[in-house]
């Protein structure tokens, strides 16, 4: 379970970028998530230019990164995975926000006598929406966006047990090189040669699960201290300038060439490019480029980001209701003021207090087994999973 790691490889890597990981809160990421978050907000609010795909595409990416970085921090530091306490974290992370948007809707829909789309709402408490919707269509209720939060749910149940049982770097490396590589296959092979409806392709955890496994692959580059030269030449202000123009033209095509381009190509692509995109973040944190990624209020909406994504649909709604007699821009202003109030509401009154109670969910430094830290280690006295 040890990781083989050299000074050379140290060396090799940007000294920013070993400043940044080296935070015990990654630099950067809270606001890369509040960008994507308003992807998708912006996309549903019918601005169809907005890439809302690529911000739910980012999230993956992120949720893949961040979590294996904490499972590897937790194998230093430890030398072992708890599994109870990764779930029991996880846990107190992701279903008191979740499932009281779920009641929190259905009670409201069942008081107005509103329809309900039971195997959807059902499917949707258990986290297997994204199977549901792929294989019998998405009917477009304010259950109908659950369908990530399902993809990660399935990521969180499968990875830790693939992570424990792989147990080397290079295994890791490989597993995931050949899950990625496999499932750009297996998406080719949906798109030109087998029935399968776009909605599947969009929506089922084993067409999505490389852009997850990209962000883990990621995590145990960066922590294992490989590949430092392509970091440094990587973290510039021109080539993150580069990346971002990469992107930007990826979802061009997409607008000319349709589900094609987009299943084979820009599924491949355009995780690779947000990979790339969080570590430019973290290492150039403090350039004119990235430095307003760290702006209090980005962090704090970064911070909201999984409420305003639960309510977002709900939210954007209401305040259009509330703001339709007024020209534009005020119906979107209000709109978003009422779904960010919400969305506060969600996490200072339901999220944070079971927030508060991961900590009973975390590993003591004291009395564990000492590990020297690698590159990329970094010592605290908790390990939480955002």
């Amino acid at each position: 379970m040890t990781r083989k790691t050299t000074t050379a490889a140290n060396r090799s890597f940007p000294s920013s970028l070993l400043n940044g990981l080296a935070e015990s809160h990654l630099p950067g990421l809270d606001g890369l998530r509040m960008v994507a978050v308003f992807l998708v907000v912006f996309y549903h609010f019918g601005f169809v230019a907005v890439p809302g795909e690529h911000g739910v595409l980012a999230f993956f990416v992120l949720s893949g990164f961040l979590i294996t970085w904490l499972l590897l921090k937790e194998e230093e530091q430890f030398g072992s995975i708890s599994l109870n306490l990764f779930y029991a974290r996880r846990a107190l992370r992701i279903f008191p926000a979740f499932y009281c948007y779920w009641l929190l809707l259905t009670g409201y829909l069942i008081i107005r006598d509103k329809p309900i789309v039971w195997e959807q709402a059902l499917s949707s408490l258990v986290y297997v929406n994204n199977y549901y919707q792929a294989l019998l269509g998405d009917p477009n209720t304010s259950y109908s966006h659950t369908w990530s939060l399902a993809i990660e749910e399935q990521f969180y149940l499968l990875w830790p047990f693939c992570f424990i049982a792989l147990g080397f770097t290079r295994w890791r490396i490989a597993f995931l090189t050949a899950l990625i590589v496999g499932i750009w296959i297996y998406r080719g092979v949906l798109e030109y040669m087998s029935p399968a409806n776009q909605g599947y392709i969009y929506e089922a955890f084993d067409t999505r699960a490389d852009h997850l496994g990209i962000g883990c692959l990621l995590a145990v580059l960066l922590h294992s201290g490989r590949m430092g030269g392509l970091w440094r030449r990587l973290c510039t202000i021109p080539v993150s300038l580069v990346t971002l123009a990469l992107l930007a033209a990826s979802v061009a095509l997409y607008q000319i060439y349709g589900w094609p381009y987009r299943d084979v190509v820009g599924f491949a692509l355009d995780p690779l490019l947000v990979a790339v995109l969080i570590v430019q973040v973290i290492s150039l944190r403090n350039s004119w480029l990235w430095s307003w990624l760290n702006w209090r209020w980005m962090t704090y909406l970064g911070a909201l980001s999984y409420s305003i994504y639960l309510y977002h649909q709900v939210g954007v709604g209401l305040g259009e209701k509330i703001f339709a007699a007024y020209s534009l821009p005020l119906p979107i202003v209000g709109a978003l003021t009422v779904l960010i109030a919400v969305a506060a509401c969600s996490y200072h009154l339901v999220e944070r207090p079971f927030l508060r109670l991961k900590k009973l969910a975390a590993r003591p430094l004291a009395g564990a087994r000492k590990i020297a830290p690698g590159p990329m280690g970094t010592e605290e006295r908790l390990i939480e999973v955002p």
